[in-house]
This record gives structure tokens, sequence and C-alpha cells, in this order.
């Protein structure tokens, strides 16, 4: 069956959390600026895709279990903007229980061709960050990796970590969810079986869902979630201001 072939019962709150359990006890959990000279460590990282609320779930999961994990916010995202009121403060709370901000970096965004040009398009991207959230930006991912960022292989750029770097593509052992799948390994299968000591473990966060769902339901909720939220949003603004509402039929409530 479709569900058992892509392990769609990996992807819930509760296995997550059998995977931290598993992992503390094996690994001690570091940011990306804290490894240089360390021997054995776990890199926990998240790419925020699609979903701040799913990330802050994980968030909480995992200062409740006591390891901590660096979350990349994507400054151009689709999906969510890190301007309004409620994201913002979502971000914040990330970072007040514990774990590290970093950039999910686009190049797409600005059609970058040379690392002279990454260097300074994320410069001005880490003070935009430090001048609305007063967090310093320490480390970076690339979002929709390509041959030109796979390239960019110095340790850092602009001063700022680059989790791509050579030392992690060639010394770090790495294993991520992807798509909502997996494509090569299980996470929890690399924790258990591990035969390496520094590992790299990425998750998007709207993948981890309470309940058992197939990846397009699960992208599906966190996009549909947004949606109804803003339809939300509009009606409480209405009646704050005292205005209607007006379709078709009348006045909607």
């Amino acid at each position: 069956m479709v569900k058992d072939k892509f392990n769609f019962s990996d992807f819930t709150i509760n296995h997550y959390k059998e995977i931290l359990l598993e992992t503390k006890g094996k690994f001690e959990f570091n940011f990306y600026d804290e490894v240089a000279d360390k021997k054995e460590f776990i890199l926990w990282r998240h790419d925020i895709d699609f979903s701040v609320n799913r990330a802050l779930r994980l968030a909480r999961v995992e200062n409740e279990i006591g390891v901590k994990s660096t979350f990349f916010v994507h400054l151009h995202s689709e999906y969510y903007n890190f301007f309004e009121k409620e994201v913002s403060e979502k971000i914040s709370e990330i970072n007040s229980l514990g774990h590290q901000i970093g950039l999910h970096f686009d190049t797409h965004y600005y059609n970058i061709g040379n690392e002279s040009e990454l260097e300074e398009k994320l410069s001005r991207e880490a003070e935009i960050f430090y001048n609305f959230f007063d967090i310093g930006i320490k480390v970076f991912s690339f979002h929709n990796t390509t041959p030109f960022t796979m390239a960019c292989q110095k340790f850092s750029y602009a001063g700022i970590i680059n989790t791509y770097a050579a030392f992690f593509q060639n010394e770090v052992e790495y294993c991520s969810d992807s798509n909502g799948y997996w494509r090569y390994k299980r996470i929890i299968d690399v924790i258990k079986n591990n035969t390496s000591k520094k590992l790299q473990i990425l998750t998007h966060p709207e993948w981890w869902q309470e309940e058992i769902m197939s990846p397009w339901q699960r992208i599906k909720r966190a996009i549909d979630g947004r949606a109804e939220k803003n339809k939300i949003f509009y009606k409480d603004h209405l009646r704050k201001f005292n205005m209607k509402n007006i379709d078709w039929d009348g006045e909607v409530e």
C-alpha cells in the first residue's frame, strides 16, 4: 500500500517525540557555531518552507524534551509573511524557547550567480532580520539548492555559517525529510544504526502533524489553514469597525 511504501505513519508528533528521545540518549544537540572543534555532535535543523505554526509546534516539543535546534526563516516565502504580527510573534517565541534562528536564503529570488553577490544579499537579509527582531543571524541554509549553491562551499559567507559548506557536506552525515517521505533513509534508522559521530538532520515542520496524513494532505492543511485564518481576520476586521460583509444573498456572518 502507498501509505506503507512511503511511511505515512512516521510523520506524526508522537513519532517525532520518539525520534528526539532516541537521539537525546546518543548525541549532544548543538548549534552550528558550537561544533568547530567537537568530535561528536548532532545538528538538528528546520527549514520553514510552509508553516511557522508547525515550526512553533516542533519548537515546543523540543523544549519539553530538553533539546535545541535551529529554525531557518524564509524571508521571501509564498506561504507566510514574517512581517505579519502573528507570524513574527511565533518566530520570537521559537527563539525564546532556547532555539536558534537562521536564514533560509533564496538565491532564486535575486537570480544570484556569483559568490560576491551572494555575500551582498546575505548581509542585507541578515540586517533586515536584525533590525526587525533584534536577533543576530549566525547561520543560513539555501532554499531549493542548485549546482551553483552546492558549489558554494566556504564555511561562511558575509560572516554567516553555511550549512552546505564543504565541512558539513564531507564530514557530517546528513538525513532529510524533504517532500514528506524518505527518499533515502528514515531519521529513526539513521539515529538507531548510526556509525557517524557527526550528524546533520533536516526536517520541514509542515510534514509533522498530529494525525497520520499523506504528504499532500499535510501541505494542504498548512495552505488551507492559512487561508482560513485570513478569512477570519477579514471578518473580524469588518466587525471591529462596524462594517458589513456582503455576499450575493446578503450579509455574511
